[in-house]
């Protein structure tokens, strides 16, 4: 639509500045004609660069995701791994069905930040919030929508919400988690086959609670807060 509207006013001021006799008049058609002319790719510049006509829409998804460990652990696995040279974004490990046999890495990309947050409960979920631009009015749509920029995504957050009977940590630490908590000696053999006799008890009674055990523990082993 801004595209014959410019065709308009170039017309009108052709033939303004043709058809008219009076000068004074044909120079202000023709100028106002040009003006908005002018106006008119500012507008499409604008709306471009920095939006113009429209305004930013955020709808939230959240899904429940499950361990990337195996189906023996008691516990949930959210893994992550840095990525990028910056250091501030991490890719996601974990299982988008629990029969899943592979695992799903979530990577970020230029327009997504993540982030991760304690909840109660014994669930994790992946939060998704999406913003994007929309048009203010059918009529903004109308005019601009040769861009074809609506519904155009602006940035996306996602949230990792980890319950107590989950534990988040890097490949790395997974990597080195089966070797910390092998016993050393006969000693500490003996010690942990009480614990396993325990929490194997526990679990039948109160599975939220062996599971969180072992999650305190394992963050006690790897240093994690």
């Amino acid at each position: 639509m801004i595209i014959l509207i410019m065709a308009l006013f170039a017309a009108f001021a052709f033939f303004g500045n043709m058809m008219i006799k009076s000068s004074p008049l044909r120079y202000l058609v023709t100028v106002l004609m040009f003006a908005s002319l002018i106006a008119s790719v500012v507008a499409i510049v604008a709306n471009m660069h920095d939006h113009y006509g429209m305004e930013t829409e955020t709808t939230t998804q959240k899904t429940q995701i499950f361990s990337a460990g195996s189906e023996q652990q008691s516990f949930g696995l959210l893994l992550y791994q840095t990525v990028g040279t910056s250091g501030k974004e991490n890719a996601y490990i974990y299982k988008q069905v629990n029969t899943d046999k592979n695992v799903t890495i979530s990577k970020p990309d230029l327009n997504t930040t993540s982030e991760r947050e304690n909840i109660s409960g014994n669930k994790a979920y992946r939060v998704v919030e999406t913003t994007r631009y929309v048009y203010k009015s059918d009529l903004y749509r109308l005019i601009f929508g040769i861009a074809d920029n609506n519904r155009e995504l602006k940035s996306k957050h996602v949230i990792y919400q980890v319950p107590d009977t989950w534990v988040a940590m890097t490949t790395k630490q997974a990597k080195s988690l089966p070797s910390k908590l092998a016993p050393k000696n006969d000693d500490e053999k003996a010690v942990v086959a009480v614990q396993q006799q325990q929490l194997a008890a526990l679990a039948k009674t109160d599975p939220d609670k062996a599971a969180t055990l072992q999650v305190q523990q394992v963050k006690k082993i790897l240093n994690i807060q």
